[in-house]
C-alpha cells in the first residue's frame, strides 16, 4: 500500500464518498441526498455531476493505471470514507481489486465480478443451474444468420453487433433471440434478495444494440416473473451477490431467457425516487411498503448528427447528464438522459418522444 498517501497526515482534509463510474451523476446524487460529500471519477464530468459533487475528476477510461494515478492525487486533499462504483468497473476488475485493497468498497467484490465476466465458465454455470439463455458459441457458427457478436466485457449493449465478421479474442457468438427485452432491479445480501421492480427496456434500433431506455411496467406474465425469481434465488446464493443489481432477460411466446447480470447499481435505480436505495445497496436489504402508481421512464437521447454544445442552453429540469459547454458530440453518441412519467405506458412513451424532440430541436439545432 505504499502508493497511497498517509491519510494520518490528512486530519484536516475533507471526508467524502468516492463515486467511480463511466457516468457518476446518478450515484453522486444518491450520495449527496444521503448527506455525504461526493467525490466523482468518471468519463464525462457532466454539468449536473459537477453541481452535485465536491469535485469531479474526468478520466479517459477506468483502467488501473489511470484510476490509481487519480486516486493518489485525490488523497492529497481528501479522505475517502467509502467507495461506491457504477457502470464501467465490471470491465476492469483489476481496478476494483486495487480499490478494495485500500478502501471500503460497497457492492459486489472484485472476485464476484471476475466470475461473472469469465464467459466460458459462466455460461456453463448457467446450464448447470438450469437457467435458460440464448445459445452461445466461442467459435464461428456455420451459418452466421441470426447470430450476434458480443464483447466479453460490454456496458449497456455497446459493441454488440450482427455477425458479419469473425469474433476477436475478447468477443463471443450468441444466437439472436426474438422477443421483448426486460430487466429486474433487486437488492441482495449474499444469501437472499428483495425484488424491487420489473421493467421493459429498449435499444436504439434493430441494428444498434446500445441501451436506449427503460420503463417501470409490470406487464410481464406471472409465469415469466416466477422464472426470473427462481433464477435470482440460484444466482444470488451461488455468486453471493450483494447490494443493488439488475438482471436482463428477453421473453417471447416460447419462454423467458437470461441475458446478463449488471452487478452494480443500474440505471433503473432512478425509477424509484421514493425508496432509500443507497442504504439498500450498502446493507443488502430493503423494506418496500408502498408501490408507485405512476409509470416512470428514462431514455438516452443519441445524436443524429454531429453537434457541439453551445453557451446559454436552458436545459429542462427533466434532462440529466448534461454535457458541458463546447462539448463535441459525434453521431450516435449520447447527448443527455431524459425522464418522463405518466399514468399509462402509452402516455409515458408520448411524453418521452416530445421531450426527445425538444432536445433535438432546441438543444442540438439552436
Amino acid at each position: 500500500m505504499s502508493d497511497i498517501p498517509d491519510t494520518g497526515r490528512l486530519k484536516q482534509a475533507q471526508q467524502g464518498v468516492l463515486v467511480i463510474a463511466n457516468s457518476g451523476r446518478m450515484l453522486a446524487n444518491a450520495v449527496r441526498s444521503a448527506g455525504y460529500i461526493s467525490l466523482v471519477i468518471d468519463l464525462f464530468a457532466d454539468q449536473d455531476t459537477e453541481q452535485l459533487a465536491e469535485q469531479v475528476w474526468q478520466v479517459k477510461n477506468m483502467s488501473l493505471a489511470v484510476i490509481r494515478e487519480v486516486v493518489q492525487k485525490l488523497l492529497l486533499s481528501y479522505k475517502i470514507q467509502w467507495v461506491i462504483y457504477g457502470s464501467g468497473l465490471e470491465n476492469h476488475p483489476e481496478t476494483l481489486e486495487y480499490l478494495a485493497g485500500h478502501f471500503c468498497v460497497t457492492g459486489n467484490d472484485f472476485s464476484v465480478i471476475k466470475q461473472l465476466v469469465a464467459n466460458r465458465i459462466f455460461f456453463k454455470r448457467l446450464d448447470s443451474l438450469n437457467i435458460a439463455h440464448p445459445e452461445v458459441q466461442f467459435y464461428p457458427p456455420i451459418n452466421s444468420a441470426d447470430w450476434l457478436i458480443k464483447p466479453t466485457n460490454h456496458v449497456g449493449g455497446i459493441g454488440i453487433s450482427w455477425c458479419r465478421r469473425s469474433a476477436r479474442d475478447d468477443e463471443y457468438y450468441q444466437k439472436f433471440c426474438q422477443g421483448e427485452a426486460g430487466s429486474v432491479l433487486f437488492c441482495a445480501d449474499g444469501e437472499q434478495f428483495t425484488l424491487i421492480g420489473f421493467h421493459r427496456q429498449w435499444t436504439v434500433t434493430h441494428d444498434n444494440f446500445a441501451f436506449a431506455g427503460i420503463m417501470t411496467d409490470a406487464c410481464l406474465a406471472v409465469e415469466h416473473q416466477k422464472t426470473v425469481c427462481e433464477w435470482l434465488k440460484k444466482l444470488v446464493s451461488y455468486f453471493r451477490l450483494t447490494g443493488l443489481a439488475s438482471l436482463d432477460f428477453i421473453y417471447n411466446n416460447t419462454g423467458c431467457y437470461f441475458l446478463e447480470i449488471n452487478p452494480r447499481p443500474p440505471a433503473s435505480m432512478m425509477l424509484y425516487p421514493e425508496l432509500d436505495l443507497l442504504t439498500a445497496h450498502r446493507t443488502g436489504r430493503i423494506n418496500i411498503t408502498t408501490e408507485a402508481k405512476l409509470i416512470r421512464a428514462i431514455q438516452i437521447v443519441y445524436a443524429k448528427q454531429q453537434s457541439r454544445i453551445q453557451q446559454g442552453i436552458d436545459w429542462p429540469e427533466w434532462s440529466f447528464d448534461r454535457p458541458k459547454c463546447k462539448t463535441s458530440i459525434q453521431v450516435d453518441e449520447p447527448v443527455c438522459s431524459i425522464m418522463a412519467q405518466g399514468s399509462t405506458v402509452e402516455q409515458t412513451f408520448t411524453l418521452l418522444k416530445s421531450k426527445q424532440i425538444h432536445i433535438e430541436n432546441i438543444i442540438l439545432n439552436r
